[in-house]
C-alpha cells in the first residue's frame, strides 16, 4: 500500500514539475514565428505593446491570398479583445486579374501594423 502512495506522490510531483514548463512569452520587440492551423497561414507576429502589433503574413500563392486577408481580419480582432482594430497595410496587396494573360509575378509578404483603439 505505501508504495503506491510513493507512486501516486512521485506521478503527481513530475505531473506538477513539468505543468511550469509552460510557454514563455516572447519579449516585446521581438519577432515571433507562428503557423495559423485554421487559414493554413504562416505568420510573424511582433508585439510592441497590448495595443500594437506588426503582422507579417508569408505569401505562398495567389489563390491563398483570400486566405491570408480573411486571417489578418479575424487575427487582428482577436489580438484587439473588444477594441477596435485599425490596420495599416505595409505591402503585400496582391493585384486581382480575372484572366491573366502572363505569369504573376513574386508577390511580397503581406506586412500590416495592428493598433487597437478605443470604440468610439
Amino acid at each position: 500500500m505505501s508504495k503506491t502512495w510513493i507512486n501516486v506522490f512521485g506521478l503527481s510531483a513530475v505531473a506538477l514539475f513539468f505543468s511550469g514548463c509552460q510557454h514563455t512569452p516572447t519579449p516585446l520587440g521581438k519577432s515571433e514565428k507562428n503557423y495559423d492551423w485554421d487559414h493554413k497561414v504562416h505568420y510573424e507576429q511582433t508585439k510592441f505593446s497590448d495595443t500594437h502589433y506588426f503582422l507579417k503574413i508569408r505569401s505562398d500563392d495567389y489563390a491563398h491570398f483570400t486566405n491570408q486577408s480573411v486571417f489578418l481580419l479575424r487575427h487582428a480582432e482577436k489580438l484587439c479583445q473588444g477594441m477596435n482594430p485599425q490596420l495599416t497595410l505595409q505591402t503585400g496587396i496582391q493585384d486581382f486579374d480575372r484572366l491573366p494573360t502572363s505569369p504573376r509575378a513574386y508577390q511580397p509578404d503581406l506586412q500590416a501594423e495592428v493598433r487597437c483603439v478605443n470604440q468610439y
